[in-house]
């Protein structure tokens, strides 16, 4: 699928990532070159700000992201952007906002006990709050579109950016039958799916 032509149109781009279910990068590729942002903000680079030549030599040449992300997770989209002259900005909380027993516990798919899980519950609440705040701030510095990757589930119906924004366009991965992907599942058919803020 090609990207539609009035994607300019809007002031946010949101691109669902899977974190690994499917080749993210080459959509989050597609958009960008054509979009050309001043900004692009990203989940996964957790507090992380490549808004310079140094920032980004400095964190291309040590090749260390955090315990959540490896840097092969974040390389490519950081060359990418570092090579056409856009900035590249975290909007999370380093390794999550998790400690360290959460953690593991999510790296080894152990399960949580009621507390953690509640826990958990608690600081993803906090963590979209802080996708939502960075990207009220970065778009207030531009006058291009945002372009914003964050995981596929933080774009679903009744999370907080899709209640929040207005003005969005939404490109995300998607089953044979349109959902949102949102795990690996046996999907053979996966393709991409396109949504307005005038849709919902």
């Amino acid at each position: 699928m090609s990207i539609c032509e009035n994607i300019m149109d809007s002031s946010f781009i949101l691109i669902g990532s899977t974190h690994g279910f499917i080749e993210d990068f080459l959509k989050q590729k597609e958009i960008i070159l054509n979009v050309k942002p001043e900004f692009v903000l990203s989940e996964e680079l957790e507090n992380i700000a490549l808004i310079s030549n140094d920032t980004f030599e400095d964190f291309l040449k040590k090749e260390e992201m955090s315990n959540m992300t490896s840097f092969k997770e974040v390389e490519k989209l950081s060359l990418l952007c570092f090579e056409n002259n856009i900035k590249l900005v975290g909007i999370d909380f380093e390794n999550f906002g998790y400690n360290k027993n959460l953690q593991r516990k999510l790296k080894n798919k152990e399960e949580f006990s009621k507390e953690e899980g509640e826990e958990l519950d608690k600081i993803i609440s906090q963590r979209e709050r802080k996708h939502l705040e960075m990207i009220l701030r970065y778009k207030k510095k531009t006058s291009k579109p945002l372009v914003i990757v964050v995981g596929c589930w933080h774009l679903r119906k009744d999370g907080l950016l899709l209640k929040k924004l207005k003005d969005y366009k939404i490109i995300h991965p998607c089953d044979e039958r349109g959902e949102l992907l949102l795990s690996p599942g046996e999907n053979k058919n996966i393709g991409y799916k396109e949504i307005t803020s005038n849709d919902n």
